[in-house]
């Protein structure tokens, strides 16, 4: 019976990742109809981030970080969330939120090159064959220029590069993170990393005008409901699911998300968005959550 009750627990975890960062970038598409972009990924990351490092004083698991440390976690914050959440946020103010999200799905790809390059773990031949699978699914979304969304078609080709760049610079900073082995508590490295990328997208955002552009606009209730939705539901109780899930089930198990995430935000996106289902985004998110699946089933030597 307790057996039972834990696995319940597993699986009704997992459905709260799933729906929850699946149902982030509909969120974020409703945040930047008000909110600029930058801003918006800077509030959601500060808030968010100040919030769990109060979390990891009160239960007493923060550890002061050296000098070398906090420097490590400057940059891997700077591109993990200013320059990997930000530029997404960007983009989603021009891409469909389905779209953002099979774009997101490449990461493990990406990871998997990366960490193949810098000679820190050498893929196995079905890894391999994900990681092809993977690049080809993003070369058809690539040519699907007539998705963007309606009266930014100017715009779609940024919103590619700011996501490939987006994509790039997180999984680098994890590749710097699994080099680094930092020894800290998960609530205070992220929440360091957030408040430092997140307080950089506010100073970027002051100086590209937006806080003075925010004030003469009216911010509509769906965007500041969005906002909220980002910080607390999708930064902070996510989160915290996903740090227990991951001591508790197997990595097999929960990296299910990466490939469950972008069928949610499809799904949410044409229904609450009226976002189009085209066929050939379809057949493209098909090869990336197989070629994710081939990545994150192979199990290491």
């Amino acid at each position: 019976m307790k057996e039972q009750n834990q696995q319940l627990k597993i699986w009704g975890g997992l459905g709260i990742l799933y729906f929850v960062w699946g149902s982030t970038y509909l969120a974020i598409r409703f945040m930047v109809q008000s909110f600029p972009p930058v801003m918006g990924s800077g509030i959601r990351n500060l808030s968010a981030g100040t919030i769990l490092l109060i979390w990891a004083m009160v239960s007493k698991k923060y550890i002061t970080p050296s000098k070398k440390h906090l420097l490590t976690m400057t940059l891997t914050g700077t591109l993990m969330i200013t320059l990997g959440n930000g530029f997404f946020t960007i983009a989603g103010k021009w891409i469909p939120s389905s779209y953002a999200a099979l774009f997101s799905a490449l990461g493990p790809v990406v990871l998997v090159l990366m960490l193949w390059f810098s000679n820190i773990e050498k893929p196995q031949p079905k890894v391999i064959l994900g990681s092809l699978l993977g690049i080809i699914g993003v070369g058809i979304l690539i040519s699907l220029k007539k998705l963007a969304l309606k009266g930014y078609e100017q715009y779609y080709i940024y919103g590619v590069v700011l996501m490939l760049i987006a994509t790039i610079a997180f999984n680098a900073s994890m590749v710097i993170l699994k080099k680094a082995r930092l020894p800290y508590s998960t609530p205070q490295l992220s929440g360091i990393q957030m408040i430092i990328g997140g307080g950089l997208s506010l100073v970027i955002s002051f100086f590209l005008g937006d806080f003075e552009h925010f004030a003469q606009i009216e911010v509509k209730s769906t965007a500041i409901f969005a906002l909220l939705y980002l910080i607390v539901i999708g930064s902070i109780v996510a989160f915290n699911v996903f740090n227990w899930l991951i001591k508790v089930a197997p990595p097999t198990l929960v990296s299910t998300y990466t490939y469950v995430n972008p069928l949610v935000a499809m799904l949410l996106g044409w229904l609450l968005a009226g976002e189009e289902l085209h066929p050939l985004m379809i057949v493209a998110g098909g090869i990336i959550i197989a070629a994710v699946a081939l990545i994150t089933t192979s199990k290491k030597k």
